[in-house]
Order: structure tokens, then C-alpha cells, then sequence
């Protein structure tokens, strides 16, 4: 049966002895493990854990060895009471199989708790959730962004934040990727700041909302795009050391031009263009975009893309051995457009 997330948990407790099976399903998989680490604690207990009376698969485990879904069902622990087996990764692909498990549950089997994703209507996993009788099925998409509930988070929060740049961006949702996006940036200030007192700065916000995992694509991109020919190609012999992904670069560089390209049409307003990025840019770094965006013309911009698109091309069909002297060509072509190369 299909069940509101808010009526979950009344649920749960109604069919307690004869729930074989919950699904949660939805794009916002951080709020459907919250809930179902809720939902197992009132099924085990606060003690489930601890006596093991919860276990995990993941989907591919199981169609590995579909035999071991019998045996973790129908198990009896050391411990008494209910236990739990949680299916992570749920798709169609077990429908078949959960479906011949239900058919032979007993109240003394273990509970399924199945994690998915988002799933069409026409998924046979929701609707075997949907249509049995003593199943539930519980969507759970993004929340809201209510302007309300996120003051109310920034102000329960541990953080203190006194610049009112700071808060306004907080609390616009157009900033955040998702909902999720921005409860996991305030999650990881409180840890950042953890017994640090000072107010949180843009540039803070900045290292966790970063696209990028390695801080040394960025120097390859701003020298680069400053025509620094000499500490370009040491940034990229000193990281080749460290297996760097060849692609993952000339992806930022694709990204960090076509940035350049939206400012150099605005370049009475350049606000109106960054504002819109995501992730965010503050501090030293959105003023070194802006400046480059005044140095490259339009263009040489295109020009520079036009390279970016060859070497994307070349990339894909190259060996991976040529990777990266395709990538360090196109560079020097690149900086020949602004500054003769010595």
C-alpha cells in the first residue's frame, strides 16, 4: 500500500507484526536514510544495532547469490526480536525475486526495507510494493525550499555567521543545487568550525560547495588563463606524478572558458553572470575571473573553445598514452592566442 511520508511511522507501528516489506523510493536519498534508519529503530528498537539484528545488501550482492535473501529472512538471531534486512540500490531487477520472498513470508521472518531511487510508475518493484496488502510504499522527493524552514536551520545551527552577504546567500535557494545540497554545506561548516568561534567567510563556503576535488586544477587554470607559460606546464608535470585524470582537466578548463565567454558579453555586469554559476565564486578567485574575462576578447575566447572542442576530440579516440601530449599541445596553442610563447 502506498503511504505519505508522513504517515509512516503510524504505519509502521499499525502493521508491526505482519509488515513484510517498505520501499522508499525518490531522488532525495539523504532524507529516505534518515528515514529508514527511523523507521528500523522502531521495528528493532534502540538495541537492534548493537545486537545485530540489522543487516545490508546491496542489489548486486543479491542477484549474485539470490539464495542468501532466503537465508538472511528467515534466520533466527542470537538476539530475540525483530529484525531487519535492508536492500540498498533496489531496482527492477529483484521484483521477481522479492516477489517469490513474499510469498513466503512468516511474521517470524526478518522485515525488508528496501532504498531506491526515483521509479516510474510503471516499475514493477513500486507497484509489488504498492499492491500488496500488508507492504508499504513510501515516495519521498526534494522538500521544499521554504524560506521559513531555512532560517530556521542557519539560526538552530552552530555557525556564526555576522556578514549579511553571507546569510542573504544562505538563504536564497537559487544558490544550492538542491535542498539537500544546502543542508550538507551547513552540516560541513558546523563540522569545519567545530570549536572555532570566528564567523564563517565566503571563502569557507567556497572550499565545500568547490566542483572540484583538486585544488591544483585550478592553479593549471587560472595560470593558464594569465598566459603563465612557465608555472602552467610545472603544474602539470608536478601532478602528472599523482595520476591525474587528463579529462577531468580539460573538462574544468571547457567549463572555466565558457564561463569567460557569458562575461565577456556582460562586461558592464559581471554579477549578473557569476551570481548564476554554480558552484558559487567568491573572494580572490571571482576576482581573478573577472579579470580575465577583461583580458580575453570574445574572440579569442572562441577561438580558445574551438581548441578545447579539437582536444575533447582527440582525447576520446587518442591512446591513453598521447593523453597527455594532446593535452599540454592544446595548451600551448591556447596560450599563443594571448601572449608569444618564450
Amino acid at each position: 500500500m502506498k503511504v505519505q511520508l508522513q504517515g509512516v511511522n503510524a504505519a509502521v507501528k499499525k502493521n508491526l507484526p505482519i509488515l513484510p516489506l517498505i520501499l522508499f523510493y525518490g531522488p532525495n536519498q539523504s532524507a529516505i536514510k534518515v528515514k529508514s534508519n527511523e523507521v528500523t529503530e522502531l521495528l528493532c528498537g534502540p538495541t537492534g544495532l548493537d545486537e545485530m539484528r540489522v543487516s545490508k545488501l546491496t542489489e548486486t550482492a543479491l542477484l549474485k547469490d539470490p539464495q542468501v535473501l532466503y537465508e538472511r529472512l528467515k534466520t533466527i538471531g542470537f538476539f530475540s526480536g525483530k529484525q531487519v534486512l535492508i536492500i540498498e540500490g533496489s531496482t527492477d531487477k529483484i521484483s521477481k525475486l522479492l516477489s517469490e520472498a513474499l510469498d513466503n513470508w512468516s511474521k517470524e521472518d526478518a522485515t525488508l526495507i528496501l532504498i531506491a531511487n526515483t521509479l516510474k510508475k510503471t516499475s514493477s518493484l513500486r507497484k509489488l510494493a504498492e499492491q500488496h496488502a500488508s507492504a508499504i510504499c513510501v515516495p519521498i522527493y526534494e522538500e521544499q525550499r521554504d524560506i521559513k524552514n531555512i532560517e530556521k536551520i542557519i539560526d538552530n545551527s552552530e555557525l556564526t555567521i555576522t556578514d549579511k552577504n553571507i546569510v542573504r546567500f544562505l538563504k536564497n535557494p537559487h544558490n544550492f543545487s538542491s535542498y539537500n545540497s544546502f543542508l550538507s554545506l551547513i552540516e560541513k561548516l558546523e563540522l569545519y568550525k567545530f570549536d572555532d568561534p570566528t564567523p564563517v567567510t565566503f571563502n569557507e563556503i567556497e572550499l565545500f560547495l568547490s566542483d572540484s576535488d583538486n585544488p591544483s586544477i585550478y592553479e593549471i587554470i587560472n595560470f593558464l588563463s594569465n598566459g603563465d607559460t612557465k608555472e602552467l606546464f610545472f603544474s602539470l608535470k608536478r601532478i602528472s606524478n599523482t595520476g591525474f585524470n587528463t579529462n577531468q582537466i580539460i573538462n574544468a578548463v571547457h567549463k572555466h572558458f565558457s564561463l569567460l565567454h557569458k562575461l565577456s558579453l556582460n562586461l558592464g555586469n559581471p554579477d549578473f553572470v557569476l551570481n548564476k554559476n554554480y558552484p558559487p565564486i567568491f573572494g580572490q578567485r571571482r576576482q581573478q575571473i573577472i579579470g580575465q574575462s577583461q583580458v580575453w576578447s570574445t574572440n579569442l575566447i572562441e577561438r580558445a573553445l574551438n581548441i578545447i572542442n579539437e582536444v575533447e576530440k582527440e582525447m576520446r579516440s587518442s591512446s591513453k598514452l598521447s593523453l597527455t601530449t594532446s593535452l599540454e599541445r592544446s595548451f600551448l596553442r591556447i596560450l599563443s592566442l594571448i601572449k608569444p610563447i618564450t
